[in-house]
């Protein structure tokens, strides 16, 4: 378990702080692909400020010491009655935007995987740029048609490659079957106990920081060490007494190549 802790959390509503709640919980995933997993924010106590900050917010994030918890498009905004007084829940998924926005679009022949994603991306309307497109880029010899969700449609666009997206602060990632190099090196110090694995897939319990989703990972503790590629996120904190942790599902490099290229 993480030393000295205290446990605190810094809600932003696009981009102002929430302040006033005496108690906050946060659950929810993310994993690689563009579904919208929602994430669920309880605060207790909040005052009417507060509440009228999430009322009116498009985008909420929460921090924790300046790594970047969870964030998302804002779906639904509750107030209820509870033994301890008034609890505010809010639901958000950073895959909300692309999921609710339609594309009606033609691609001619000639045109690159890397190239339809930016015109589909562009067409739904919600401001999400391509982010660097590693791996192979082929170019299509027949002209398509995309029609339905945008989430929908950029996923069948990268069904011609071996690669799968996900959605970052900053715009859509493109993660191929061969992976990127290692950016995060984790300890035993960033664990709360000894990985367990199964089915070519690592599972790690973590102290509560912001591992990012589709990242390439080593990992090392006591009895040996691992790498692969997070493929899903999970969180579970409270700041009063209950959980405090965030747990990475971490597939094996065999195992993730298999996964893309079936």
């Amino acid at each position: 378990m993480e030393k000295n802790l205290f446990r605190s959390l810094t809600v932003l509503a696009d981009g102002e702080q929430v302040t006033g709640f005496c108690y906050a919980r946060l659950t929810g995933r993310e994993a690689l692909g563009l579904l919208p997993l929602p994430y669920t924010l309880r605060l207790l106590n909040l005052p009417d400020s507060g509440t009228g900050l999430l009322y009116a917010a498009r985008n909420l994030s929460v921090l924790r010491d300046g790594s970047l918890l969870a964030w998302g498009r804002v779906s639904a905004v509750l107030r209820r009655t509870v033994p301890e007084g008034t609890l505010t829940e809010v639901v958000f998924s950073p895959g909300l935007p692309l999921w609710e926005a339609p594309v009606s679009l033609s691609v001619e022949a000639g045109v690159s995987v890397s190239e339809t994603l930016r015109r589909i991306l562009a067409a739904s309307g919600m401001g999400i740029s391509l982010l660097a497109f590693p791996g192979p880029d082929p170019v299509r010899t027949r002209g398509q048609a995309f029609y339905g969700r945008a989430a929908e449609c950029a996923e069948e666009a990268l069904s011609a490659v071996p690669a799968r997206a996900c959605l970052s602060p900053a715009g859509l990632r493109v993660i191929p079957a061969e992976g990127l190099p290692v950016i995060l090196y984790l300890t035993e110090r960033d664990l709360i106990d000894a990985p367990s694995f199964t089915d070519g897939q690592m599972i790690l319990r973590t102290t509560v920081t912001g591992w990012p989703v589709g990242e390439r990972i080593s990992v090392k503790w006591k009895d040996g060490s691992a790498e692969g590629l997070v493929t899903e996120r999970r969180m579970d904190i409270d700041t009063l007494n209950g959980k405090w942790e965030s747990m990475l599902l971490i597939s094996l490099k065999a195992d993730w190549q298999r996964q893309m290229q079936n």
